[in-house]
């Protein structure tokens, strides 16, 4: 019974310390795509900066939305899943699809920190961006 009950604690550790992990990025955990290809964030940099604007204690700045047409690239997990857009010719507003609800808002616009704008604006260089439609912005949840 002892025996079985250390197990039941181990695994529970395992659990939690998995679960808190897993909000921290790693290169290449996270991608910015276009409609025909992807490019993985790497810069060991930004990646904190990330995790805070996913996950953090503080609330993500919420911003003005950038016009119909402005310049947009998806942001991806590994997995594929689509966690929102980020738009605008800074590449500094972002739209969640439905990536962490407790956090964002149902067609809310949040502002991504400084640092990591420029990091994607130098990403997105060799891609072709999609564009902010009415349809990009029906997928916000």
């Amino acid at each position: 019974m002892r025996r079985l009950a250390t197990a039941g604690l181990l695994l529970l550790g395992l659990v939690c310390v998995s679960g808190a992990s897993a909000k921290d990025f790693g290169p290449g955990d996270l991608r910015l795509c276009n409609a025909m290809r992807c490019v993985p964030v790497e810069n060991r940099r930004v990646m904190p900066l990330l995790s805070s604007f996913y996950y953090g204690p503080r609330r993500a700045p919420v911003t003005r939305s950038p016009r119909l047409g402005a310049p947009a690239f998806e942001l991806r997990f590994r997995n594929g899943y689509v966690t929102g857009i980020v738009a605008s010719s800074e590449l500094d507003r972002f739209l969640s699809y439905g990536v962490y609800l407790g956090r964002f808002r149902r067609g809310r616009w949040y502002r991504m920190p400084d640092r990591v704008s420029l990091e994607l604006r130098t990403l997105a260089r060799p891609l072709r961006p999609l564009r902010v439609s009415r349809e990009a912005l029906s997928k916000s949840r």
